[in-house]
């Protein structure tokens, strides 16, 4: 997709020019702040040491939301993603994730830290220009999906444009991958290589190609396994995937538990049971 003039980007979006640069100009007083509860790949609550975990979000409202959920559908899911990217795809998921790694010994994992927030608004402009918009319909794109300078969490077009400001790095990756042999993935902020053979040489290079394009690694969530690793929620082997332990005792244990939740474990861990059943 390429969109070159403010006309043809408020056709697109259903507002009349003057109605578009208004609401660029006035984006960051259509959000709020709210704090919630931290997920797990399987929307399960995270503890640490016995406390919930929560992340501040900033969810926009109101015209500006109709407008990035229209940005969302017209736009950003017309550029193309490349095909290890695993998050926020249509089609794609965490069970889908992990199985491109099975069958392989060796696997490298690792967290982009406080990863939404870490993109500045000059990287989503440079995504779009690069994307073949114009530098003033990418700038008004930019206005309209961030927020006092940053990508925010809570806004529709969020994971979206993260994987796509990454495709710069994600390149490098994968490329480096390619070169040696490894499977690469992602799933937003988690990172993923895979090989049969040990590839531990590699991770020095790996690690600076992300903190070269200026991302963050946490390091509580950097593994390199042998045996067993759990990649995007799901244990992988040799040949199968199977649910964390974790996963298995929230399923033994339906005490309080709506109808809706306990049918949402049940899925999805059918969903791990049928995908090993994908040609291995």
């Amino acid at each position: 997709m390429s969109i070159k003039t403010v006309k043809h980007l408020a056709f697109i979006l259903k507002l009349n020019a003057k109605e578009l640069l208004h609401l660029s100009n006035t984006a960051d007083n259509y959000y709020y702040t709210k704090s919630e509860p931290k997920l797990d790949k399987q929307n399960n609550p995270k503890f640490k040491k016995g406390k919930q975990l929560f992340r501040t979000l900033n969810p926009s409202i109101n015209e500006l939301k109709i407008i990035q959920s229209r940005i969302q559908k017209n736009i950003l899911t017309k550029i193309k993603l490349p095909e290890y990217a695993f998050g926020a795809v249509k089609g794609k998921d965490n069970v889908k994730n992990a199985l491109i790694h099975r069958g392989k010994k060796y696997n490298f994992t690792t967290d982009l830290s406080n990863y939404f927030p870490s993109i500045f608004n000059k990287q989503v402009y440079e995504m779009f220009v690069h994307n073949n918009f114009s530098p003033t319909v990418s700038r008004i794109l930019t206005k309209l999906t961030t927020y006092q300078g940053r990508l925010p969490q809570g806004a529709p077009t969020s994971p979206t444009i993260s994987n796509l400001v990454f495709v710069k790095t994600g390149l490098k990756l994968q490329t480096l991958a390619e070169n040696n042999n490894l499977t690469f993935s992602s799933f937003i902020d988690d990172l993923t290589f895979s090989s049969k053979i040990d590839f531990k040489n590699l991770i020095p290079e790996i690690i600076e190609i992300i903190i070269n394009d200026n991302f963050i690694i946490s390091h509580q969530k950097t593994f390199y396994k042998t045996y067993r690793p759990t990649i995007t929620g799901v244990v992988v082997t040799n040949n199968y995937l199977f649910l964390t332990e974790k996963f298995k005792e929230k399923l033994m244990n339906l005490d309080g538990k709506t109808p809706e939740q306990i049918s949402g474990l049940k899925n999805y861990a059918r969903k791990v049971k049928n995908a090993n059943l994908k040609t291995k």
